[in-house]
């Protein structure tokens, strides 16, 4: 159940227009903040089940060494 509570808050004048470039036509203030909550929530979410995710794996290891083995060769012109 959303309760609606009236708060006031002061943006500088960059910040409300950044915000405002990023609103959509059919959103308000608040949904627009909303969405970009839940945005943040989404993607932290994302990147914490991927960390360490490599981390212990041979595979790992494997895309390192490669990737130092490619640095150390000279680069072809083709």
């Amino acid at each position: 159940m959303n309760v609606m509570t009236q708060k006031t808050i002061a943006l500088p004048e960059d910040v409300y227009l950044e915000l405002k470039k990023l609103k959509r036509n059919d959103e308000t203030f608040p949904d627009l903040i909303r969405r970009l909550v839940q945005r943040d929530k989404k993607r932290d979410k994302n990147l914490d089940s991927l960390a360490g995710a490599l981390a212990e794996d041979d595979e790992w290891d494997a895309i390192v060494e490669d990737l130092y083995n490619d640095r150390q060769r000279p680069a072809r012109l083709e």
